[in-house]
C-alpha cells in the first residue's frame, strides 16, 4: 500500500476535481507514475465468460441524505479478490482497498457499499454536475437541472474504481461467438501468418478517447483498437498492421468522403466504427445507406476486402442531444448488411445489458459518449472474439462433464402482475458428452406444489444425454395461485438456452420442453402461450422466441377444468378462479396453428390426473392439423409404476423415435 502522505495526495487531487477538471486531469498524469502497460492476455478474454472479472470499473455515488455510497458489479459476486482505484490497477505498489474496512458485500449480491470510514471515494449527484453553460461543450442533463459533467481527459477515470472478483455462472444475452465462415477471407490470412491490413475509420471513440494511455495517465491503457492489434500479433504474428483514420466528432456521410484514404491503405479488413455522432438525429435508413456506401466503394478498388461493423456503445441516457432509440435501430441496420465476409460486431447489445446492470458514471470515460479503460477492454473482447477463434485444444474439448446451474432472474424475477421479487429460479443443464446439438427443456411435477426433480428431472436429463441430448432442468418458481409465475419461468428458460446455444453446442432451432405431471401442464402450457420475442428490446434475452420448437408431454395435467387435477389447479390459480382464468390455462382450448409438434404418453389407469387430459389435447392437435402423436398405455397409473419397466420405456423409446421421425431433434449415441 503507498504512504500516507501519497494518499493524502491523491484526495487533495479528488477536492481538486470538483472545482477544476481540467487541471486534475493535467495533475493525474503527474502523480501516476511511470509505469508502462504490460500486455496480459488473459484481459482479451471476454468478461462475460468464465467465473472472474478482472477490473470492472464502478463509481461509488453518495445518497445526500443518508451518506450511504454504493455501486453495483456486472455479476453476483461470489469472492472479491481485489479493490483498487483505477488509477492503480495493475499498477505494481498501487493501492489496495481493505475489505470490511474499506468496502463491504454480501455474498451473492451484485452491490457493493462502503463503511462510515472508508477510504474509498465517494461522490454525491451534485458533484456529477456543473451549471448551466458553464462548460465547453453543452451537456444538458435530461432534468434540465444544470449539466453533465464533461472529461476532457482522465476526471472520471480518476473518480472510478476497479473491481476483480469471482462470480458464479451467468447467462450472458447476445454475445458475440467466433465464426470463421463470417470473415474467411481474413481468419485465413491470419491462420496462414501472412500480411493482414486492417484499417479503422469512425469516430472519436476509435481515437482512443478515454482511455488511460490516451489520457496520459496510469495505468496507460491503449484504447481498444491498439488492444485488438497487440493480441493480433501476439495470437498469430507481427505482419499484421493496422491503420487509424478515425477522427473526433464525425459521423457516416463523412466517412463515405474518406474512402480514398481506406483503399489507399490497400486493407483487408475495414472496421467501421460509426453510430454515436449519427445518433443526434439521422434516421436508421440514412445511416445503413451511407454504412453500404462505403463497403460498396471499398470493394469498388478492393473487391476482396472484408469489413466489421462496430453496433456502438451507448451514450449517456441522461444527455438529451442524443436520440436513444437510435442505437438499437443501428444495431438491426448493420445487422441486415452482415453476409459472408460482414460481420457485426454488436457493442449496442453488450453495453445495454450492462446498464441494466450498472450506472452510465460506472463506465464513462468522459460522461456522456466515451467508454473508459474497462469499456475500451469490451470493445477489444468484442473484436477478438471475431477474430480469435478458441485454442485448438479448447475447441476439442469435450462439453462440461458435471452437470452446472444457472440462475433464471440474476436480479429480480417478474410475477406478471408488474410486481418482481428475488428468485432463486434456475435451470441445471447437463451437457452430452458429444452433442446431436438438440436440447430439452425438463418440466419436472410436484402438483405446483413442491418439484419431483429427481426421476422427473436430473434423471431424464442424463437418459437424454446418452442420445447427444442436452436435458436442461428446469426449478421453477411454485406460484401459491400466482398463475404467471411458472410460465414467465419456463419461457426464460427456453430464451437462455438460445441465447447461450453457440456456447453448449446447441441447435437454437432444435429446444424443446418435456413435462410431467403438473410440469407437463407447464409444458403444455409454453407450448401454447409463447411469443416471437422483440429484435428491438433493450434486454436481449427478450430478443428470441419463447416457442418451443416440440413438446413431450408425460401423464399430463393439461385442462383446468372438470377433469384437472385438483391441487394443481389451486395451487396455480388460487381457490377460487374465474372461468376465464380456467380457460385461459386449460391448454386443449389454446392450440392454435402456430402451436408446436407434440407428443403425449399417458395410462388410462392414472386415477391421479385422468389420460382424458392428454386426449382432448391430442384431439385439439389433431383438429389444427399440428403434427402430434398420443400414445395410451394400458396400465402404469401416475407415474408409471414408478418411473420403471415396461410403460416406462415405451414412452422414452417412442418419443425419441417420432421426434427423429419428424426431423425435430437429432439423435447420436454419446456414451453413457
Amino acid at each position: 500500500m503507498k504512504s500516507r502522505t501519497a494518499f493524502v495526495t491523491w484526495i487533495a487531487i479528488i477536492t481538486t476535481l470538483m472545482l477544476n477538471p481540467r487541471l486534475v486531469a493535467d495533475e493525474i498524469a503527474t502523480h501516476a507514475g511511470d509505469a508502462a502497460w504490460v500486455y496480459d492476455p488473459k484481459l482479451m478474454q471476454p468478461f462475460w465468460l468464465g467465473d472472474t472479472v478482472d477490473g470492472e470499473s464502478v463509481l461509488f455515488l453518495k445518497d445526500p441524505a443518508t451518506g450511504e455510497a454504493k455501486a453495483q458489479l456486472l455479476f453476483p459476486v461470489q469472492d472479491i479478490l481485489n479493490v483498487t482505484r483505477a488509477v492503480d490497477w495493475r499498477v505494481p505498489g498501487g493501492m489496495t482497498f481493505e475489505a470490511g474496512r474499506d468496502y463491504l458485500v454480501k455474498a451473492g449480491s451484485r452491490e457493493v457499499t462502503l463503511p462510515k470510514d472508508s477510504r474509498i471515494p465517494s461522490f454525491t449527484p451534485d458533484q456529477l454536475r456543473r451549471p448551466a453553460g458553464s462548460q465547453k461543450h453543452k451537456l444538458t442533463h435530461r432534468d434540465g437541472n444544470g449539466e453533465i459533467l464533461f472529461a476532457a481527459g482522465a476526471e472520471y477515470h480518476e473518480m472510478q474504481v476497479c473491481i476483480s472478483y469471482r462470480h458464479a455462472s451467468e447467462p450472458w444475452p447476445s454475445a458475440p461467438t467466433f465464426d470463421e465462415n463470417a470473415l474467411p477471407k481474413t481468419i485465413q490470412k491470419l491462420n496462414s501468418k501472412e500480411t493482414v491490413s486492417i484499417v479503422l475509420l469512425g469516430d472519436s471513440i476509435s481515437t482512443g478517447c478515454n482511455a488511460s494511455g490516451w489520457a496520459n495517465c496510469s495505468p496507460h491503457q491503449p484504447p481498444y483498437q491498439d488492444l485488438l492489434l497487440e493480441h493480433l500479433k501476439q495470437t498469430y504474428s507481427p505482419n499484421i498492421t493496422l491503420t487509424n483514420l478515425a477522427v473526433g466528432g464525425t459521423s457516416t456521410p463523412w466517412g463515405v468522403t474518406r474512402i480514398p484514404d481506406v483503399v489507399a491503405v490497400k486493407p483487408d479488413l475495414v472496421i467501421l466504427a460509426f453510430g454515436m455522432n449519427d445518433s443526434s438525429g439521422r434516421s436508421s435508413e440514412e445511416y445503413k445507406s451511407n454504412t453500404l456506401a462505403m463497403i460498396k466503394a471499398v470493394r469498388e478498388t478492393q473487391p476482396q476486402a472484408e469489413f466489421i461493423l462496430i453496433a456502438t456503445m451507448l451514450g449517456n441516457r441522461d444527455w438529451v442531444t442524443l436520440k436513444h432509440e437510435r442505437f438499437p435501430q443501428y444495431r438491426t441496420a448493420l445487422q441486415e448488411l452482415t453476409a459472408p465476409g460482414i460481420a457485426l460486431a454488436d457493442m449496442t447489445s453488450i453495453w445495454t445489458e450492462m446498464l441494466n446492470r450498472k450506472q452510465d458514471w460506472d463506465l464513462t470515460g468522459n460522461g456522456v459518449n466515451h467508454p473508459n479503460d474497462f469499456g475500451h477492454r469490451v470493445y477489444a473482447q468484442v473484436l477478438t472474439k471475431l477474430l480469435v477463434p478458441p485454442k485448438a485444444e479448447t475447441a476439442a474439448a469435450p462439453l462440461p462433464a458435471e452437470p452446472f446451474a444457472v440462475r433464471l432472474w440474476p436480479d429480480k424475477a417478474p410475477n406478471g402482475d408488474d410486481t418482481f421479487e428475488v428468485s432463486e429460479a434456475k435451470i441445471t443443464v447437463h451437457l452430452p458428452k458429444k452433442s446431436g446439438g438438440s436440447a430439452i427443456v425438463i418440466c419436472p411435477g410436484g402438483g405446483y406444489g413442491g418439484l419431483v426433480t429427481g426421476a422427473e428431472g436430473h434423471g431424464i436429463a442424463n437418459w437424454l444425454n446418452t442420445h447427444g441430448i442436452a436435458g436442461i432442468v428446469l426449478e421453477y418458481r411454485l406460484p401459491a395461485g400466482r398463475s404467471f409465475v411458472p410460465l414467465l419461468d419456463a419461457q426464460r428458460a427456453i430464451r437462455i438456452v438460445r441465447a447461450r446455444a453457440t456456447e453448449w453446442q446447441i441447435n437454437p432451432a432444435e429446444v424443446g420442453i418435456m413435462g410431467f405431471s403438473a410440469g407437463g401442464h407447464l409444458a403444455s402450457t409454453a407450448a401454447t402461450h409463447f411469443d416471437a420475442g422483440n429484435p428491438e428490446a433493450a434486454n436481449p434475452l427478450d430478443r428470441p422466441s419463447s416457442r418451443p420448437d416440440f413438446a413431450v408431454l408425460v401423464y399430463p395435467v393439461v385442462t383446468m377444468g372438470e377433469k384437472t387435477h385438483g391441487g394443481s389447479r389451486t395451487n396455480l390459480l388460487g381457490p377460487n378462479p374465474s372461468q376465464e382464468l380456467m380457460d385461459l390455462f386449460s391448454n386443449e382450448k389454446q392450440v392454435t396453428e402456430k402451436s408446436p409438434p407434440m407428443f403425449l404418453a399417458h395410462a388410462v389407469d392414472d386415477t391421479a390426473v385422468p389420460s382424458t387430459n392428454s386426449k382432448a389435447l391430442f384431439d385439439a392437435l389433431q383438429a389444427a392439423k399440428i403434427p402430434s402423436k398420443y400414445l395410451e398405455l394400458p396400465s402404469g397409473g401416475h407415474g408409471l409404476n414408478g418411473y420403471q419397466g415396461p410403460m416406462w420405456d415405451a414412452w422414452q423409446q417412442q418419443s425419441l423415435e417420432w421426434l427423429v421421425e419428424q426431423g425435430l431433434i437429432r439423435m447420436i449415441d454419446a456414451g453413457k
